[in-house]
């Protein structure tokens, strides 16, 4: 602990211990965790499940199963947050539809990728 008195630094002697821990009682968190720090979770999530994954079906059939089906729940989600968009009157129900639009045609390059002797038959959800 410092204290300055004209310009001059005080430092003490000793510091009580149990002054501080009540100082530590009262105070403020330092922390608050930022969004930031939630993305990191996900993230940390997600890297956890693609290892758990990978690890249990290797292989790119696997991995464009997945990526395809993730598509797949994306759009449709897209495709409802349109629909309900458009009965409330609301004009954001174009931007939901565009980007709906824009999964599918996601979906549709990544269904046409080859995987050479792994063929991937999978069929739009």
């Amino acid at each position: 602990m410092f204290l300055v008195l004209n310009n001059l630094t005080f430092i003490p002697d000793s510091i009580s211990t149990n002054d501080l821990l009540r100082l530590q009682v009262d105070a403020e968190p330092d922390f608050v965790p930022s969004d930031e720090t939630k993305h990191d979770d996900l993230d940390i999530s997600i890297e956890a499940y693609l290892e758990v994954f990978q690890n249990e079906h290797s292989g790119p059939v696997a991995s464009k199963k997945l990526a395809l089906r993730i598509l797949s729940l994306l759009g449709a989600w897209h495709d409802h947050m349109a629909s309900k968009k458009l009965a409330e009157g609301d004009a954001g129900c174009l931007l939901w539809a565009g980007d709906e639009k824009l999964i599918h045609m996601a979906w549709s390059c990544l269904d046409k990728v080859d995987l050479g002797d792994q063929e991937c038959e999978c069929d739009e959800d």
